[in-house]
């Protein structure tokens, strides 16, 4: 949960996680990406966030490690660039406002 000052004051508010900082470093002629969270995923957030990328794991993908703080693969070179995609889509859905339940009356 992140702080937001607004012309109201300071509110407390869920700041959608987003990949901070991105490497990636050749292994044995396959790609070791790193991605760094711009904040610590909530437990929920975790949950939701590795659930969606078990079920959708793109191609070309050898092993991976959520954490709290940070993502890491291993990938062909050519599943590097969709891995990235794939981790951007599933974090916005993950920790933003579409991650809300929603009522339905």
């Amino acid at each position: 949960m992140g702080k937001m000052t607004t012309r109201m004051g300071t509110k407390s508010a869920e700041i959608p996680a987003k990949i901070e900082a991105r490497s990636v470093f050749e292994v044995d002629n396959e790609r070791l990406g790193i991605g760094v969270f711009s904040r610590p995923l909530l437990d929920r957030e975790m949950r939701r966030f590795r659930a969606a990328w078990e079920k959708c794991l793109p191609a070309g993908l050898e092993a991976y490690e959520v954490g709290e703080k940070r993502i890491s693969f291993v990938a062909q070179p050519e599943g590097v660039p969709a891995a990235w995609d794939q981790i951007d889509s599933l974090l916005a859905a993950a920790t933003g406002k579409a991650a809300k339940s929603k009522k339905v009356a």
